[in-house]
């Protein structure tokens, strides 16, 4: 049976992919402010033995992870218009996409804004113990001594951040802008693919749009070859055997591994080091997408209620976890460290400690979100929708 096929099945899988590229963001940031000798991911902290390099690097590649971000959003945001080709429905998707991240971003904002206020942070003094120079700033958000929060600045940085680009209270929130900007790419992207019948014509057009989006425009290039890869199995759908589909999976984690042309990537080096990253992990995030999609037993098996709350928590476990990473786990650190625990001690106590409240607050959170996304999906219908049921067809 073609479980990938049927029109109305949500794609778990998929949605449990963002959690557990969540999941590698916390563990990428962990590293970075505790112990960023380990990974090497910092250039200026980078030693013989650090893992960066290594083939298995994907699960502490947070910059990896966003670029699979990128792609999944591509993906999943013109699926449901490939299979039914309801304009109605594309357009509402289209006017909800900022209202439906905009409340959980500002809320995260907000209780970063409370955390500097009552002098709830502790990462600077974190940072004299662990010299990370990423965990000293704040997470690299600019952040200096003296600095005094604004409530109204972190309520318009909520808000607008998706128009400006700022994130001085959550380094997180960089993404929001190329996310926004990349979601109206999409659907007007879909919109297009859909209207054009010559395949040859169809053909250069993405061809067009892939090479000018990696050579100028890099953060817009997962979204396109997202969206193409969404067209592409929508109309060419072909099982493939599960052997190849995990060969895929493996080979697609392996590329999502890269950040520099070292140790296992060193046959990267004829690559530009502009365009190398955001395209060998934006292959790689096909790769994986791909081999889940075209083969049911990996499709159907990663679609339990497992899965279902990887992907419920997915969105705000990323935003918080910084947060929680900055607050609690660096004043733990800096407590163990300070009785003489031994680092590897010290180290497992703070990251479970990490896992279980950003995890914790995540779920808080996606209740909100939920409730928020079904007030926004019912305004939207009401008001901008001639037939209201069809926006529930687009995925939030």
């Amino acid at each position: 049976m073609n479980v990938v096929k049927e029109r109305n099945r949500r794609l778990v899988p998929l949605e449990a992919y963002r959690g557990i590229a969540a999941f590698i963001v916390l563990i990428h940031h962990f590293f970075l402010g505790f112990l960023p000798f380990f990974t090497g991911y910092l250039e200026n902290r980078r030693r013989p033995d650090s893992l960066i390099g290594q083939p298995f690097f994907v699960f502490f590649n947070g910059s990896g992870a966003v670029w699979f971000f990128f792609t999944l959003s591509g993906f999943v945001l013109s699926w449901s218009y490939f299979h039914h080709k309801d304009a109605e429905a594309l357009k509402l998707a289209s006017i909800k996409r900022y209202p439906r991240l905009v409340l959980t971003v500002t809320v995260i904002v907000l209780c970063s804004y409370a955390l500097f206020k009552f002098n709830g942070y502790a990462f600077y003094q974190a940072a004299q113990y662990s010299n990370s120079p990423w965990l000293a700033g704040f997470a690299y958000g600019g952040w200096k001594p003296g600095f005094q929060p604004d409530f109204f600045k972190a309520l318009m940085q909520g808000l607008f951040t998706f128009f400006t680009g700022d994130a001085s209270y959550n380094t997180n929130l960089w993404t929001m802008k190329p996310e926004l900007r990349g979601s109206m790419l999409v659907f007007l992207l879909a919109w297009v693919f859909v209207r054009i019948h010559s395949t040859g014509k169809r053909q250069l057009l993405f061809a067009v749009l892939l090479w000018f989006s990696v050579a100028h425009k890099q953060q817009l290039f997962p979204f396109i070859a997202g969206s193409i890869l969404s067209f592409s199995i929508v109309r060419y759908y072909r099982e493939i055997p599960l052997g190849a589909a995990l060969l895929l999976i493996v080979t697609g984690g392996y590329l999502l591994g890269f950040v520099i042309p070292a140790r296992a990537y060193s046959w990267a080096t004829f690559i530009p080091e502009r365009e190398a990253r955001p395209l060998l992990n934006t292959i790689g995030s096909v790769c994986i997408i791909g081999g889940t999609m075209l083969n049911p037993k990996i499709f159907t098996a990663l679609s339990g209620n497992f899965y279902r709350f990887l992907g419920r928590i997915s969105f705000p476990l990323y935003l918080v976890h910084i947060l929680v990473l900055c607050s609690l786990s660096s004043a733990l650190y800096c407590h163990l460290i300070q009785q003489g625990i031994p680092l590897f001690y010290t180290l497992t106590a703070v990251f479970f400690l990490t896992v279980v409240i950003s995890t914790g607050a995540a779920l808080l959170l996606s209740r909100m979100d939920e409730w928020w996304v079904y007030l926004v999906n019912r305004f939207v219908a009401q008001h901008f929708g001639k037939k209201p049921h069809t926006e529930q067809r687009l995925a939030s």
